[in-house]
């Protein structure tokens, strides 16, 4: 696709929002231009074929303004390592992997960083120029990515005997934690118990038990989690790196050592495993092997107990999962909207700020992790620094778009692109919809002033073609939430396991950009009337439904829609209340709703055409059929005349007995 380079801000190129969708980015991603590849969203651009680009995109890509540039959608792979260079002061490992989540990086390019935050302390940008990328020459930086200076090769074992694993400041860390109060307190327990001077599971006769489980996002706190949470059980934190391990010996000599040198109380935090224990690890089996023999040799090891993390245990064999040395699981979820206001408030605490609304800023942040609004506070302190001024939304605003969000690179769901206006009538749906859905998220006082819980999720049904769709997507622009439609097939898989662990997948997707809301469309597939069916899958994707919905994990900002023909066909436990509890029909439209429907079209007809006539005669027509029934009038008129621009009574009378004659389209 062929573009036009305008000037623009970094980090993120912008495009018109109807190119990118022709290039199969509809929500924006990856592209190479020029040199180099840069992340594009849609944005307001001032032609059509115009792409915005910073300056430093536009060095990287070795583009001047208003130079014509191919630009290619790209798909990049999670890069392995990144060495980088020309920085005059020693950065950390983790803090440039922090700093680069998420971005596309390529040999050559410039690139920057902010140096961390603290209250004592000022903040910086460094320009670092990216040395070499592996493998190949370009690559996303991810979750398992080693980001480190030229000439520096990290530790393989970090003693912290006092202070935050990877090198953030108190203050930092403090931030991180935000919101996180009900994790520390479970972690310092356990942390407490297993490294106690007294022996406390021996004495109560406890069984032998190695640590826990810890998961979550990168960037959502959790080494942070761990340090607090030894440092409020007296203990020391050794870290153990998995940085460059590519050999099932090398990861072993790392364990073993740290094992035999490690002396109590003192934690072992064994940090992002999914470099080595992913689906797409080369040695998983015998990662598995190592682990539970590590496993097994801490919990014999007097004071010193074991913390392993990882983005999620989905991704850990269930031999370890169900382990009984690793008995408890903590989960750090992405950042929902209470969270991340805590995070701006907590971030923003020390900063000289004008009257903030945290819960508008949230807001903006669908995507973000921790870590990713301590960096927008970073930037946006950086722009007050040395002036006395003080920091305001608008500068906020500008660090945030500014800010790649790492979560956000797994799907930000659909933006639907029209609301209530394009839906014909359903006055009644629609007040019902607007009642359930965009209270709770926007007004949530509503159903606190008469104490009681909001709907957490609704079902549509009604014969095919009614609209059920359509009226959801409308919703999800009308509320300003992300929308994720499934086919309810969709997640069924015949492998055991896998279709549960899809259920938790979209939930989980749904949480990291709430406010969210969650379609299952066709519910009746994924989930009918347990026993009926042959499918002993579609019992335990039922099973996993139950538990996202009943919050046993906990949804944040989610709401769930399901659609279905058959209400009769849908397992009774998930039509309850608390569940999908709103139950909304939606009938073949009556006059009015079809007279409706034919006011908001936009196809020209002729003056021959009258639409009260065609508004009386398709009783009995979907939405869906009528909208048909327009599109092929459309193709009619084209067929007579390559060249027409109106729809006339003869071509509507041909798509109008088609359709009589030929009625059920589905929608």
């Amino acid at each position: 696709m062929k573009f036009i380079v305008r000037q623009g801000a970094d980090p993120q190129a912008r495009a018109d929002s109807v190119l990118l969708t022709a290039m199969g980015l509809p929500g924006g991603g990856v592209i190479a231009i020029g040199r180099t590849h840069v992340l594009v969203v849609p944005g307001e651009v001032a032609t059509t074929n115009t792409i915005t680009l910073g300056d430093r995109a536009r060095r990287n890509a070795g583009l001047g303004i208003g130079d014509s540039v191919d630009a290619k959608r790209t798909i990049l792979h999670e890069a392995k390592r990144v060495v980088v260079g020309g920085a005059d002061v020693k950065l950390d490992a983790r803090h440039l992997a922090r700093s680069l989540q998420g971005n596309p990086v390529t040999v050559g390019d410039s690139v920057v960083v902010h140096t961390s935050y603290g209250a004592d302390s000022g903040s910086q940008d460094i320009e670092l120029r990216v040395l070499s990328v592996e493998p190949g020459n370009a690559g996303l930086v991810g979750s398992s990515t080693v980001v480190h200076e030229e000439g520096e090769v990290p530790p393989d074992v970090i003693a912290h005997p006092t202070g935050h694993p990877g090198g953030e400041s108190p203050t930092t860390a403090a931030a991180l934690l935000a919101g996180l109060d009900t994790e520390l307190e479970t972690l310092t327990g356990w942390l407490a118990l297993l490294t106690s001077p007294n022996d406390l599971t021996g004495a109560w006769n406890l069984p032998k038990v190695a640590g826990v489980l810890l998961e979550g996002p990168t960037g959502s706190g959790k080494s942070e989690l761990v340090a607090a949470a030894a440092d409020a059980a007296r203990a020391s934190v050794v870290e153990i790196s998995l940085e460059l391990v590519f050999k099932p010996d090398k990861l072993l000599e790392r364990l073993e050592r740290a094992v035999s040198t490690t002396t109590g109380p003192a934690v072992i935090f064994v940090d992002r495993l999914d470099a080595v224990a992913g689906d797409d690890a080369m040695f998983r089996n015998q990662v598995t092997a190592i682990l539970r023999w590590f496993l097994d040799a801490v919990a014999d090891k007097p004071r010193v107990a074991t913390v392993l993390a990882i983005s999620s245990v989905t991704k850990l064999s269930p031999t370890i999962t169900s382990s009984k040395l690793v008995p408890r699981t903590l989960s750090i979820p992405p950042p929902d909207l209470n969270r991340r206001a805590l995070l701006f408030e907590a971030a923003l605490s020390a900063v000289p700020t004008e009257e903030l609304d945290y819960e508008r800023l949230a807001s903006r942040t669908a995507g973000f992790s921790g870590a990713d609004i301590l960096a927008a506070v970073v930037s946006a302190s950086a722009l007050i620094a040395g002036t006395g001024n003080t920091l305001n939304d608008e500068l906020l605003d500008r660090a945030i778009r500014d800010t790649t969000p790492s979560l956000g690179t797994a799907s930000l769901g659909e933006l639907p692109t029209y609301g209530f206006a394009r839906v014909a009538n359903l006055d009644e749906v629609k007040q019902r919809l607007t009642e359930a859905v965009i209270w709770q998220m926007q007004e949530p006082e509503r159903f606190e002033r008469l104490g009681i819980e909001p709907p957490r999720g609704l079902l549509l049904y009604g014969p095919p073609g009614t609209g059920k769709t359509f009226v959801t997507r409308a919703l999800a622009h009308e509320s300003g939430a992300a929308f994720f439609t499934i086919k309810g097939a969709e997640l069924l898989d015949k492998f055991v396991g896998e279709s549960e662990r899809a259920v938790r997948e979209v939930f989980a997707r749904a949480r990291a950009v709430a406010p969210a809301i969650l379609f299952f469309d066709e519910v009746d597939a994924l989930a009918p009337t347990r026993g009926n069916s042959t499918n002993s899958v579609t019992d335990s994707v039922v099973a996993a439904l139950l538990t996202e919905m009943d919050g046993v994990s906990d949804r944040g900002d989610v709401f769930v829609i399901g659609a279905t023909n058959r209400r009769d066909l849908v397992d009774a436990a998930l039509l309850r209340p608390g569940r999908l509890e709103t139950h909304l029909y939606l009938g073949l439209p009556e006059q009015e709703s079809r007279r409706a429907f034919f006011g908001i079209q936009d196809i020209p007809f002729a003056e021959d055409v009258d639409t009260e006539h065609y508004i009386a005669t398709t009783e009995g027509l979907s939405f869906a059929d009528m909208s048909g029934m327009l599109r092929e009038a459309a193709l009619q008129a084209l067929r007579r005349d390559s060249t027409a621009i109106e729809v006339t009574k003869a071509d509507m009378d041909f798509a109008l007995d088609r359709y009589t004659n030929e009625p059920g389209v589905d929608e």
